[in-house]
């Protein structure tokens, strides 16, 4: 899923990892932000992520935070022409659900519908074309 301008990449703001999840999570996407770790793309930094109020399972047995998602990440690239680069192939792959917001890619693994719904509901309404 990805959100942003049509146009040129120049008109998209410009997130910090920090600043990214603070926004998300002020439209109830429960996410917390982790350390910085190793990414294969040389141009960004990219950072752990876990979900803080993990939806129901199937069988309505709630996850456990220490339970989350095999792999979740937010990468901050250098701008959004890159993000969407970064997008398309985060799509490619058939293990994660990918969300783009300007210069941040959101790459989660094993996401649960639910939780996809609302990270969804809060990325639809985070404001990403300047001015």
């Amino acid at each position: 899923m990805q959100f942003g301008s049509a146009g040129c990449g120049s008109d998209e703001r410009t997130f910090t990892a920090e600043g990214f999840i603070d926004e998300m999570n002020a439209r109830g996407a429960a996410l917390a932000l982790g350390p910085e770790i190793t990414s294969e793309s040389g141009d960004a930094a990219a950072y752990g992520v876990s979900l803080t109020n993990l939806a129901s399972s199937a069988t309505g047995e709630g996850s456990s935070p220490s339970g989350p998602p095999k792999d979740a990440a937010v990468l901050v690239l250098s701008d959004a022409d890159a993000a969407r680069d970064e997008f398309d192939d985060c799509e490619r792959t058939t293990s994660f659900t990918c969300f783009r917001a300007a210069n941040i890619v959101l790459r989660i693994e094993d996401l649960e519908s639910a939780d996809q719904a609302r990270i969804t509901t809060a990325l639809e309404s985070i404001e990403t074309v300047d001015g």
